[in-house]
């Protein structure tokens, strides 16, 4: 079978924002032919790249500088769930920077109206000198800033639960495909571990709001994770981990 897709980019007018479409393929959705979280992510993480790319600081022009952009927190807002064979706009645009911190926000939409909302934390790193570092003029001051947010909350406001003690757990393996280029488990994955917990214990509620912290890599000589959750209430605190290392902190709430 041939998934078609179709990418097209462009800057829009006066407000540095940029957008692709995309229609849904077979592989971006579940069993029941929705869009899935972890595809959101994907979306998001490709386009701020494509963006990055489009004004001279792409992950090339980064490498050979010796640094690297991390996402360090992710909130994403569910309106509802489109399915195969929809096309829908994603759209991103940079809200700034502090330190050694970049602010982003996504936006998925169609001709039916909003889908989902985004907002990440990226950190700067210095992979040479192995910490982060304040994000240069050189780089910062190549994007056009767009103020434009949709919660009201900053998701680097977010306190995170910390370790838990689960009420419910699961061990997930992990895959080749799960590695990227710098030999790390993608942060996207890490949605994709979330979300197959959530469906083992909620069947049939969707994800209204996700919010997640990323403590820490998971490299290429782990075998396997944990997954766990406890409700409290109403909202589904998770920790991603294995027996010396937590490697995200999480919280979900249910579509009502």
């Amino acid at each position: 079978m041939r998934v078609r897709m179709q990418l097209r980019l462009r800057m829009l007018p006066l407000k540095m924002k940029i957008e692709k479409t995309h229609r849904i393929g077979l592989f971006d959705t579940d069993y029941q032919f929705k869009l899935k979280i972890e595809a959101m992510a994907r979306f998001f993480q490709e386009i701020a790249v494509y963006h990055s790319t489009d004004m001279g600081a792409g992950p090339e022009v980064l490498l050979k500088k010796g640094v690297v952009w991390f996402l360090s927190r992710l909130e994403v807002e569910v309106f509802r769930y489109p399915v195969l064979g929809e096309e829908i706009r994603i759209i991103t645009w940079s809200r700034g920077f502090k330190g050694y911190k970049g602010y982003r926000e996504y936006l998925i939409d169609s001709p039916k109206g909003e889908i989902a909302r985004g907002s990440g934390v990226w950190l700067f790193f210095d992979f040479m000198r192995k910490r982060i570092i304040r994000v240069p003029a050189e780089i910062s001051g190549l994007y056009e800033i767009e103020q434009e947010k949709w919660f009201d909350n900053e998701i680097d406001d977010w306190i995170p639960c910390g370790r838990i003690e689960p009420e419910q757990e699961m061990e997930i393996s992990l895959r080749y495909s799960d590695f990227d280029v710098n030999g790390h488990v993608n942060n996207t994955v890490y949605l994709g571990f979330l979300e197959t917990l959530y469906h083992k214990i909620m069947k049939r509620q969707s994800v209204k709001n996700i919010k997640i912290k990323f403590c820490r890599e998971i490299d290429r000589n782990t075998d396997h994770v944990q997954v766990s959750v406890k409700e409290v209430n109403g909202v589904y605190r998770c920790n991603i981990y294995d027996k010396t290392q937590l490697y995200a902190e999480a919280e979900i709430i249910s579509m009502e």
